[in-house]
């Protein structure tokens, strides 16, 4: 008890192993390549039980997966209530499986996340990029809220979450089109300039791949109505080559109306002052 009084935050890591070389590796899989690491503490090793001791180490994913029907993941933060940073990064392993799998209410633990205390870093972030990759759409609507929450508050990095977005879309972890769905919702509350800070770091990564990336005209889509409503400026690498080609596809003339959105608030002359 008194270790939880001191709402001293257990220190949490977050990184993710090789991927193998194929399905029948155990570690192709995220979920399987989920690594949490937890800072030593003297007092957790000498004066905690051992069944608690684990929260001074590092948690692997399980090689097993075990599907079964108690599901705890919503009370997690209130277990730890001034720790979200940790009670993240142990609910990822059932977010990775609502984002390349098919489970479904795997989301349900983020609004609690969102609205609990302690910092904010990668496992968040983390979690709230495959909520919004849900394949279930109440699932996607659940982060929406928790991403709506996080930037309210003022705790939303856009640019980490665009970041980890973009790594999870290119290894096919997070379907473009779902996350063009969940950010197109969040847009249409009013929040433009959140997404388009979300969207900006993402695009790059998708503009520079070999071949274009499935989903990616939905994705600038969203893009170019963020830019045109919240008048964004700047450039996005890739973005200019892509919109330059001569084709009739989605992704082109997305590119093109991104590109043409984001010249024209660049050239817009500055308000006179009064």
């Amino acid at each position: 008890a008194a270790w939880l009084r001191t709402e001293e935050p257990l220190g949490t890591r977050v990184r993710f192993l090789p991927r193998g070389k194929d399905g029948t590796s155990q570690k192709w899989w995220l979920t399987d390549r989920i690594v949490v690491e937890i800072d030593e503490r003297a007092v957790l090793r000498e004066e905690f039980p051992a069944a608690f001791r684990w929260l001074g180490g590092e948690l692997r994913a399980t090689p097993r997966r075990c599907y079964h029907w108690v599901d705890t993941r919503a009370h997690w933060s209130a277990a730890l209530p001034v720790d979200r940073e940790f009670v993240a990064a142990c609910v990822l392993s059932s977010l990775v499986s609502g984002a390349d799998g098919e489970q479904r209410g795997q989301a349900e633990p983020l609004t609690a996340l969102a609205e609990a205390g302690g910092p904010v870093g990668r496992a968040v972030h983390l979690a709230l990029a495959f909520g919004l990759g849900c394949q279930d759409a109440d699932d996607r609507l659940r982060a929406v809220d928790a991403l709506l929450v996080l930037a309210s508050r003022g705790d939303l990095d856009a640019r980490l979450l665009g970041t980890e977005l973009a790594w999870l879309v290119m290894e096919g972890s997070v379907k473009p089109n779902r996350l063009a769905d969940a950010l197109r919702t969040t847009a249409a509350t009013g929040a433009y300039g959140t997404v388009w800070a979300v969207l900006e770091p993402l695009l790059p990564e998708l503009l520079g791949a070999e071949k274009p990336v499935r989903g990616l005209g939905e994705v600038l889509a969203v893009a170019a109505d963020c830019v045109e409503r919240c008048r964004a400026t700047g450039a996005v690498a890739g973005l200019d080559a892509l919109a330059s080609a001569r084709s009739s596809a989605q992704f082109v003339v997305q590119a093109k109306r991104l590109s043409g959105a984001l010249r024209r608030e660049a050239d817009q002359p500055l308000a006179e002052p009064v």
